[in-house]
């Protein structure tokens, strides 16, 4: 509609009725009342129309009864349900052909054949409609006014139709959302009060919904009790961040309770838009019971392999070696009577050496027995020399000057396998060329950084970071259990970066000099090579 308005009002009334209709749109009366009392507006503008609006059943096909505060009840009575089709008197025209449908003459229209004598009996001769539509284009309903005189509309008057129609489209579409929020509110929390669960709805920082689960969960007296307070009260700082940083996905994560506990919790987050707020759904589940028996099992399974681990390594391993210095020695006695069997002795040494290599090499995948021999520090130099030949990676190993004494062997032992599991992860999935691992000391804590250039996690690392990757969920485990944190990031523009941070606790040792401290050096096998002064 362009240009002014030409309503049939003038003055202050334009002012006053203007502000009355706006008001009455935004209203929060039920629909009947509210499109009731904008069409009364109207009638007392223009006394002698009758208005009335029919709203729209589209899975029916038919327009039913709203409002008609002065038509008689009787004839309001006879058009309920009336079909939406071209020809079907203005109101089904209108709606079928969604556009204003202009009747000056009902007893002379073909639009009103089936029901001139309707209108006749009850004194209407003229009948206006137009088709109200919503935002999306979806067919709300029709606004029809009556005249008992034949005529047509003056400019004025047809001005008048189009905004009625506007502002009952507006309150219809607003009523309907509003509805529609409202049972989709109530389904949900339905559901949400059935959930064994916790589900907590926040936004702006604040909650604004929780079930009796959540009350449960953070251990406050009734889930009211949540209401308004404050999220981040409940949530650790880590996972804040990765809230702000990603609406959506599974954390894994460290709930605050209300008695000042703490609760392992999984997380699964989803955007929610209400009444035009971005809020965040939550749906948290306690998980403590089960990482307790995950983490007893990793124990148990971790001191078998430590044990299968040195059987290989120092009962089958010196068996072989054995073998091997016995199968040397055969050989010096033969061979220089039996030349022809040269070769055959050195298929057969070769053979007992790789499976020594083969037996140090699954021993040391097993349990890291290089720490026992080299410390923390030679044993990742091994395992980077290990990475660069067999996966072809470029790797960078930066350790500070730290070991003045040893790292507990316990601490040593987790943080060895959560850089073997990250590296592992890096050599098959990530296409990486380049691999960084560094440890470092930042006051009383040790820092260990794994770095690469590969494709990186998921889009959300977090979300990426599923409790169902066995990898991922290890190497968590083994940072907790150091009393540490393990966090994982996107580089820019490639990569994946693994930050482990845990206290430092070392080991008592006799007072020692920092250059008398050192580590044996490591072959391509891992293996502690002799000093040339040790006997």
């Amino acid at each position: 509609m362009g240009g002014p308005l030409n309503l049939p009002w003038t003055g202050e009334d334009t002012l006053r009725t203007l502000a009355r209709l706006l008001a009455l749109a935004a209203s929060r009366e039920p629909l009947a009342v509210v499109l009731d009392e904008l069409l009364r507006i109207n009638e007392q503008l223009t006394p002698e129309m009758q208005c009335s609006i029919l709203l729209a059943d589209l899975s029916a096909g038919v327009l039913r009864s709203g409002a008609a505060p002065s038509l008689p009840l009787a004839y309001t009575r006879a058009i309920d349900a009336l079909p939406i089709a071209d020809g079907i008197g203005s109101c089904g025209t209108a709606a079928a052909r969604r556009e204003i449908v202009i009747v000056s003459d009902i007893a002379a229209s073909p639009y009103w054949r089936a029901y001139v004598d309707l209108a006749k009996k009850h004194g209407l001769a003229a009948c206006w409609s137009v088709p109200l539509i919503d935002s999306e284009g979806e067919l709300l309903g029709t606004c029809a006014m009556y005249y008992s005189q034949p005529r047509a509309p003056t400019a004025a008057e047809e001005d008048l139709i189009r905004v009625t129609g506007s502002l009952a489209a507006m309150v219809i579409q607003r009523h309907r959302d509003a509805e529609r929020l409202r049972a989709s509110e109530m389904r949900y929390r339905r559901l949400a009060e059935t959930c064994p669960d916790a589900v907590i709805v926040h936004g702006d920082g604040r909650i604004v919904y929780a079930n009796r689960a959540a009350a449960e969960l953070l251990r406050v007296p009734r889930p009211e009790s949540l209401v308004t307070q404050r999220f981040d009260r409940f949530v650790s700082p880590e996972c804040q961040r990765d809230f702000a940083a990603h609406r959506s996905g599974v954390i894994a994560s460290i709930m605050r309770r209300a008695d000042g506990s703490q609760v392992h919790v999984e997380i699964a987050a989803s955007p929610l838009c209400a009444e035009g707020q971005t809020m965040t759904l939550m749906v948290c589940r306690d998980v403590t019971e089960r990482l307790t028996l995950e983490h007893e099992l990793l124990d148990v399974a971790s001191r078998e392999q430590a044990h299968l681990a040195h059987d290989l390594h120092d009962g089958l391993g010196q068996q072989l070696t054995g073998i091997s210095l016995f199968i040397q020695g055969l050989a010096n006695q033969i061979v220089p009577l039996l030349p022809a069997h040269a070769e055959d002795f050195a298929k057969v040494s070769a053979l007992v050496a790789k499976s020594i290599d083969d037996t140090r090499r699954l021993a040391g995948g097993m349990s890291p027995i290089a720490i026992e021999q080299a410390g923390l520090a030679g044993a990742l130099t091994a395992l980077s020399t290990q990475i660069k030949n067999l996966y072809g990676l470029q790797v960078t190993l930066e350790i500070a000057p730290l070991f003045h004494a040893s790292i507990e062997s316990g601490v040593a032992s987790h943080l060895y396998r959560i850089v073997q599991e990250a590296t592992s992860n890096v050599a098959r999935h990530a296409h990486a060329g380049i691999l960084t691992i560094a440890v470092q000391i930042k006051k009383s804590e040790l820092c260990l950084t794994i770095a690469d250039d590969g494709i990186g996690l998921a889009e959300s690392p977090r979300a990426g970071d599923r409790p169902g990757g066995l990898g991922l969920r290890i190497m968590r485990y083994r940072a907790q259990r150091i009393g540490g944190t393990l966090r994982i990031d996107r580089r820019s523009p490639r990569g994946t970066t693994i930050r482990v941070t845990c206290p430092l606790r070392e080991v008592e040792r006799p007072a020692r000099t920092p250059t008398q401290t050192k580590y044996l050096p490591m072959n391509d096998r891992g293996e502690p090579q002799q000093d040339d002064d040790r006997q």
